[in-house]
């Protein structure tokens, strides 16, 4: 989008850091290009409202471009957080969008006690329009610790606790409960009733010429025995939210929030260890470990503020931020990451139970128990990444060691083995890499060193590579070209990879900070029962049948295939999501198993 466009130059061009996350608008220009970018809003649709300790939660995010009504390509980050009644943060997470799309999950542990929980999404852009933050009810039983005042209710009858809706659901017709009478989308199962470990096959039909492509996530879980919170449809949320917002009018001179528009955004700042260093101007680097990892280099505002821009993090949540120079030594590093949401007046929905539910609790807590035992040979597995390689250049050339004969140290190896690269003296006389250029530079400019790299991570202290004992390096590689990051200037690239590619690890660097994790794309485990005598012997209490958080519908039918466990009752089938053009599909069947 052009609009887009443009905004993320000035974006990039004139704002400045200020204080922990937010940036000033300086001028007219950054007003109007502030004015000018759609607000956002977030759905997001979770596996239940309901959790018991063992159990997860699983989400999939949708993020709109509240003018279009369509998913959103301004942010690539949005956040998801748990408060408890207190405005505590039992949980907060940063989730990785794609195309406006993201997904995650939280396994409860015995150390979240009972209670109503508010759930809230939201990305750094909505930041800027309070009011419109995604919220929902989640409530969380914990059978393993004492103090069960915030859910126990003695005196409420056990009729009045227990779910209605969970009873005589057999022989129930398919009907849409809280769904779209107008939608041409189609939901069915090739039967009402199935038994233990059983096959489910579940259709996705649409008519030909039905315009129902998008986007959609299924849900196949249990039906709770207790009363418990309605959970957001998309068609609720889609009521709920349905004016089209910006952000505030704001003027020349504000703090704002701005968009991650590339990738997540990390705000920090330096602090000097004493009052005659200044914070100014001073060039700080972040670098990840590993192949896939991002490498920066910015420059501080004239208070010590910087911000990196991430676009490749991928799963890493660890990383190197130093500042770069002879002084680094007099600052230390701080990070502000996670944008802090700011809630008023919530109301959370009270969930009550009673002493007579005792066996309905102790049941599923069991079965939670015997099903985490079992959890090794039920593996969940991440999408595979994208490698992409951090450094741009016209070549680079790559010697692997064990194809020639072994030196002691990486000074000798370069030496014997390694031409257009050597070692020299630099003005303080320490020694350090040099790389034989393509185009030759002028004497004043020679003293600019390559950028040397160990496993990702960007390294300093270049002696200390040029006498490391060699037989521990994989290989050595270098780029010609010279090498811009940030306000830096580089002569060339030399890039090293460690047999065990865990340098960091055997160097005592206390700027190493570790990051939220990023929620990416996961395959979760789908039982499979056909001709598979491996699972024969092994429990399956599994409440949660089926979690698919990336349901692509397009013309014609589609067929998801799952099995039952060995649990009985009645169980709920959920599709929620949007049409591309933002219209919301929310449908409910069940089954029941015998």
């Amino acid at each position: 989008m052009r609009i887009l466009s443009i905004i993320y130059v000035l974006f990039s061009l004139t704002y400045s850091v200020h204080g922990q996350r937010q940036s000033v608008l300086k001028t007219n220009k950054d007003v109007y290009g502030y004015n000018l970018v759609p607000q956002e809003k977030v759905f997001v649709h979770y596996n239940t409202s309901l959790l018991f300790s063992g159990e997860y939660f699983y989400y999939r995010v949708y993020c709109f471009n509240s003018e279009s009504n369509v998913l959103s390509t301004i942010s690539k980050v949005a956040y998801l957080v748990l408060l408890d009644e207190d405005q505590n943060t039992v949980f907060e997470h940063k989730i990785k969008l794609e195309n406006g799309l993201g997904q995650g999950d939280f396994f409860v542990p015995v150390s979240i006690p009972s209670g109503n929980y508010k759930l809230v999404g939201y990305t750094q852009w909505m930041l800027n329009e309070t009011s419109r933050f995604f919220q929902a009810d989640v409530s969380i039983v914990n059978p393993y610790q004492g103090n069960q005042g915030k859910i126990l209710s003695a005196d409420v009858p056990k009729d009045s606790l227990d779910n209605p809706n969970t009873q005589g659901l057999k022989g129930n017709e398919f009907k849409i409960v809280d769904g779209n009478t107008k939608t041409d989308l189609k939901l069915s199962t090739d039967s009402k009733s199935y038994g233990k470990r059983s096959l489910v096959k579940l259709s996705l039909e649409t008519p030909e010429l039905s315009a129902t492509e998008g986007n959609y996530s299924l849900s196949v879980r249990k039906r709770d025995a207790f009363t418990k919170a309605l959970p957001v449809g998309a068609k609720n949320f889609s009521t709920l939210y349905s004016d089209a917002v910006r952000s505030l009018t704001k003027s020349s001179g504000a703090l704002v929030f701005l968009p991650e528009m590339r990738g997540e955004l990390i705000y920090g700042k330096i602090v000097a260890k004493e009052a005659s260093f200044s914070v100014s101007k001073q060039s700080v680097g972040l670098s990840i470990p590993g192949k896939t990892g991002d490498m920066k280099v910015v420059l501080t505002d004239d208070t010590g503020n910087f911000v990196f821009n991430l676009s490749n993090r991928n799963d890493s949540d660890e990383v190197l931020i130093q500042v770069l120079g002879k002084d680094k030594e007099n600052f230390t590093v701080q990070i502000f990451e996670i944008p802090e949401v700011k809630t008023q007046n919530l109301e959370f929905y009270q969930f009550k139970i009673s002493p007579s539910l005792k066996d309905k609790i102790v049941e599923r807590s069991v079965h939670n128990q015997i099903d985490n035992v079992f959890y090794s040979v039920k593996p969940d597995t991440l999408n595979a990444l994208t490698n992409a390689f951090p450094f741009h250049g016209t070549e680079i050339e790559t010697y692997k060691l064990d194809d020639y004969t072994r030196f002691g140290t990486v000074k000798e190896t370069i030496v014997e083995v390694v031409e257009n690269v050597w070692t020299k003296k630099d003005e303080n006389g320490n020694e350090v890499f040099a790389v034989r250029g393509y185009y030759p530079t002028v004497k004043k400019q020679q003293n600019f060193l390559p950028l040397l790299v160990v496993d990702g991570v960007f390294i300093q202290d270049q002696e200390s590579i040029i006498n490391y004992d060699a037989r521990k390096i994989k290989s050595i590689s270098f780029i010609r070209d010279r090498y811009y990051l940030g306000a830096q200037v580089f002569e060339g690239l030399v890039i090293i990879e460690t047999m065990t590619g865990d340098y960091l690890n055997s160097i005592n660097n206390s700027a190493t900070i570790t990051l939220s994790s990023l929620q990416v794309s996961k395959k979760y485990f789908r039982q499979n029962y056909n001709d598979d005598e491996s699972y024969k012997r092994i429990p399956d209490f599994r409440n949660q049948l089926l979690w698919q958080p990336n349901v692509k519908m397009t013309k014609g039918k589609s067929s998801i295939e799952f099995y039952t466990s060995d649990v009985t009752g009645d169980f709920e089938i959920c599709l929620e999501g949007f049409k591309d053009n933002g219209f919301p599909i929310s449908i409910k069947k069940y089954i029941t198993v015998e």
